[in-house]
């Protein structure tokens, strides 16, 4: 039997026939080839273009914010759930949101240290909860979620903290590999999948991942660490590019945090140094907490802990810088009479009211309001009475996450008589047991937020001008690429012989108070000027308000001012115009757009503006001056 030839050679020739184009077709083929790689060049340099546009866009934008950082966005109200809130970066964390108005759920398995966190917020007219929850269990974390709902709202900030390894943990066995595994990226899938979808469905929320730079480098005899956070950097990646692609990065931010835990001076052993100590320095827990909370604000991307340890991270002399007033924060009772009550009688008044005073804390309700990032240092009392002045510094954006609480004592306060025949007020102050600011309190503070720091004289002088030393020595000695030294302002007011004790090296500008100045025995504002310098000679500039009359001051040069006030035909309200003054100054300067007589005179028309009207917020634009 003969072998049977391939029927598809044997069709081959005629096939070939029949799909051979015909003649006046062919003649089409190359055309059509060079239209088909004309346009695919066409597409190719369109995408070129799209990249290049967008990279110079992204480049002009970037040199933008080198000039003019974001402004810092509010988180008052939002719903924060922070895991691993019993210790560490996590607990100050918890601590610092709430007292920007965030309402926290503090959510750890140590229930302890949790339960005296949410005390301690609480305490400080916070709003918290804490909720015991093992995050490496589906059905757990679900039940969490669904607890905080029901307290708080859906949850709009998500921030994993219990994936940070400690200095501890990095020196010492490593735990199981399953147990790393799986809180350290099992646990970020868990709340990612029970949390994601419901920012998504309110296109509202911002997710902080928080990594070790295990993850960049590496540790030696931790390989399970560093997988597990090199782990943590590929899924912010990856859900960034998610929302990318959603078009929801604008609704719902991202930020990847690099801590490096030999720098973190919290919980850290007492046995370990670094080779280099001084290289980076160490830093607090709560100061690492600031920073995240600074750059969660400003919707970063990546924030390194400390900085020089990532080569992305952006450079810290683009924080917007603040305004911080130290000295008093008490209530006012203020009450309005026709006419000064007269001793030993019975008068109604023709109205009341509360107001949080004290000269600091008057000075940030005036920048706040002229749109100044400011700050308020003051020792609070923990009463409940308390609460009001809280609740009003929270509404206005005024930041007092540095305070310090004290507990079992009471409010200071001050009950002021207005009177409407003359204008004048009457003050009566009341102080038993609230203790005032120490050096301590006040290097809590981070001197790299802050541009102008502003001192209330009080009677802890000697407190203050130590305060006022460490701001000296941190402008002589601060650090590479902080260009801008922080400039210092005190307010001589009450006539106390200590605040003489306040001329001290490194200050830049002096106010002089009327009441201040006569008891130096000085019967007129240059008068005082001038024995202000003579008590204190050097290079900073002296201003004194003398009530209705002139404006006087000597800048540090040597050159003298005189600043007209500006009263209203009716004076409603003198409480509080001259630190409505003082803050109008230290607005303009600190803007560094305006010379001293042109911050006098926004100043002088500011405070003649507050004269006319009851309290701090003036009618038709926000500073009340045109």
């Amino acid at each position: 039997m003969e072998p049977q030839q391939d029927s598809s050679e044997e069709q081959s020739p005629s096939a070939a026939a029949r799909r051979r184009l015909p003649d006046w077709l062919d003649c089409h083929r190359k055309p059509v080839r060079m239209i088909l790689r004309l346009y695919a060049s066409l597409i190719f340099c369109w995408d070129i273009l799209i990249i290049l546009v967008q990279f110079f866009l992204t480049l002009l934008k970037s040199l933008f914010h080198l000039v003019r950082p974001p402004k810092a966005k509010s988180l008052s109200g939002e719903v924060a759930a922070v895991i691993g809130s019993g210790r560490g970066v996590g607990y100050d964390l918890a601590l610092q949101l709430a007292a920007l108005g965030v309402k926290v759920a503090c959510i750890d398995i140590n229930t302890t240290d949790n339960d005296l966190l949410v005390k301690k917020i609480q305490a400080a007219g916070g709003t918290a909860c804490a909720i015991e929850c093992d995050v490496t269990d589906k059905a757990a974390v679900g039940k969490m979620v669904a607890t905080v709902e029901r307290n708080f709202g859906t949850i709009s900030m998500l921030l994993h903290c219990c994936n940070v390894p400690s200095a501890r943990s990095l020196v010492t066995e490593p735990p199981p590999i399953e147990f790393t595994l799986t809180l350290g990226v099992i646990s970020h899938f868990l709340l990612l999948e029970a949390v994601l979808p419901k920012m998504k469905k309110v296109s509202h929320g911002h997710i902080v991942f928080l990594t070790s730079v295990a993850g960049v480098s590496g540790l030696k005899h931790q390989m399970p660490l560093a997988v597990s956070q090199f782990a943590v950097q590929g899924l912010y990646e990856s859900t960034l590019e998610e929302l990318r692609i959603e078009k929801r990065q604008h609704t719902i931010h991202t930020t990847l945090v690099h801590i490096y835990p030999f720098i973190i001076t919290d919980h850290c052993l007492n046995d370990i140094r670094l080779r280099i100590s001084s290289a980076f320095g160490r830093i607090k827990s709560d100061d690492a907490a600031q920073r995240i909370i600074a750059g969660v604000r400003r919707n970063e991307l990546e924030i390194s802990i400390p900085a020089p340890l990532y080569a992305m991270e952006t450079s810290d002399s683009t924080t917007n810088k603040k305004i911080l007033c130290v000295g008093l924060c008490n209530i006012d009772i203020i009450q309005t009479c026709a006419t000064y009550p007269e001793e030993d009688s019975d008068q109604r008044c023709q109205s009341s009211r509360w107001q949080r005073g004290g000269n600091a804390s008057n000075n940030c309700t005036v920048l706040a309001n002229l749109g100044a990032d400011c700050e308020l240092l003051a020792s609070f009392s923990d009463s409940a009475q308390f609460q009001f002045a809280l609740d009003d510094l929270r509404r206005r954006r005024i930041q007092f996450t540095h305070c310090p609480f004290h507990r079992d004592t009471e409010v200071p306060l001050s009950t002021v008589w207005l009177s409407l025949a003359t204008g004048t007020r009457t003050i009566v102050h009341s102080n038993p047991n609230l203790p005032e600011l120490t050096v301590n309190d006040f290097a809590k503070c981070n001197l790299k937020e802050y541009g102008w720091i502003h001192f209330e004289a009080r009677r802890n002088t000697a407190e203050i001008a130590r305060m006022i030393g460490r701001i000296h020595r941190w402008n002589i000695e601060r650090p590479e690429g902080i260009a801008e030294k922080i400039t210092i302002s005190v307010e001589l007011e009450k006539p106390r012989a200590s605040n003489l004790e306040l001329l001290v090296n490194g200050i830049d500008y002096v106010f002089v108070g009327k009441d201040f100045a006569r008891y130096l025995q000085h019967a007129t504002a240059r008068d005082a000027v001038i024995g202000i310098k003579q008590l204190h000679p050097g290079q900073y500039t002296v201003i004194c308000p003398w009530g209705a009359s002139d404006t006087v001051a000597q800048d540090a040069d040597g050159r003298w001012y005189s600043q007209p006030t500006y009263p209203p035909a009716v004076i409603r309200d003198s409480l509080g115009a001259g630190d409505t003054f003082v803050a109008g100054c230290i607005f303009k300067l600190f803007q560094g757009k305006s010379t001293l007589p042109e911050a006098l005179e926004y100043a002088s028309r500011l405070a003649g503006a507050k004269l006319a009207h009851f309290g701090f917020d003036l009618p038709g634009n926000s500073n009340g001056v045109q």
